[in-house]
């Protein structure tokens, strides 16, 4: 423990069994018996305000950051091929958590100031190059990625994000909202049970719906269809993105009920073509088709699986100087 700044660092080859009930297992990312540090801010806290910093295998080249709720296990290796890919192409991966709400979508500055401030640690304890920062996720995690990119340009952070990916994110709120209340016993399986728990989140959050308070919705969220600039989506018209969705509307309507309005590809076609209008050319959008199954081997189009890995940290890597 540092006395002076109050940070618990726990780092390298350390014995594994120590971390497992303070994080259960989310996921893994053991790559190589890679070098990797856990840093709790708060050391009475582990439950947030926390990262994980996974070295590359060679010099660092950038910097990818994917915020969670959880953050990941190292003990056992992934079951996809992003961390070993990151490493060999010099990214340092940065996991961090920010919050304990969930779902957590950055609608508050105050969890995108914790970030911030944990990036510039990093940068400056590894010395990552500034210049080659990237952000991403999958789901509320990728809206997370795409809110910080846009938290940065709007409040004139010293921090550059040089590019964002988000994988089947939701980014309209408001949109996501009259899809849960309007569309709701139409809906099977997990899509009936995310709008049973998100519409009293949007009340908590905003204190009704989208009909009497539209600007706070636009305002917390990505991205917006009914304003002509797409709400904050106009900060991100110079930003670098890459984005994934897999929208096979069979899958959709016939195992979870849901129209073309209910999945967040309404969200992320729309959010592409604006920014376009607004002369973003270096927006890519990748529409998969029968890639997206879950852990279990399940068909499951809101899956990591439905991204080519090898393409992401290409994307990066080209953008790197």
């Amino acid at each position: 423990m540092n006395l002076k700044t109050g940070i618990t660092s726990i780092s390298v080859r350390q014995n594994l069994r120590l971390f497992a009930p303070l994080f259960g297992i989310l996921f893994s990312i053991a790559v190589n018996a890679q070098d990797f540090e856990y840093v709790y801010r708060n050391p009475q806290d582990s439950s947030t305000n926390a990262y994980l910093v996974v070295l590359p295998q060679g010099p660092i080249r950038g910097m990818v950051v994917r915020d969670y709720t959880t953050l990941p296990s190292m003990q056992r290796e992934s079951p996809y091929q992003y961390p070993k890919l990151c490493s060999e192409a010099g990214l340092l991966c940065l996991y961090t958590d920010t919050s304990t709400e969930f779902p957590e979508l950055f609608i508050e500055d105050s969890s995108m100031f914790v970030l911030e401030h944990i990036m510039r640690e990093v940068i400056t304890k590894y010395k990552v190059p500034e210049q080659n920062i990237f952000i991403g996720g999958i789901s509320a995690s990728g809206a997370r990625a795409l809110r910080f990119a846009e938290y940065c340009l709007r409040s004139n952070s010293a921090l550059e994000i040089r590019g964002v990916f988000a994988v089947d994110a939701p980014l309209d709120l408001a949109r996501f909202y009259y899809s849960a209340s309007n569309h709701r016993e139409s809906f099977k399986e997990g899509m009936r049970w995310e709008a049973d728990f998100m519409i009293p989140k949007f009340e908590e959050w905003f204190g009704g719906g989208p009909d009497s308070l539209y600007q706070a919705y636009k305002m917390g969220s990505v991205f917006s269809h009914l304003d002509s600039l797409g709400g904050n989506a106009h900060y991100l018209k110079q930003t670098d993105l890459i984005l994934f969705h897999e929208p096979d509307i069979d899958w959709w309507l016939n195992e979870r009920g849901a129209s073309y309005y209910d999945i967040n590809s309404f969200d992320l076609v729309a959010f592409t073509q604006k920014l376009r209008d607004l002369g973003n050319e270096e927006v890519q959008l990748i529409t998969t088709s029968g890639k997206g199954f879950n852990p279990a081997g399940e068909r499951n189009c809101h899956s990591w699986t439905i991204v080519d890995e090898k393409l992401l940290v290409d994307w990066m890597l080209d953008r790197c100087d």
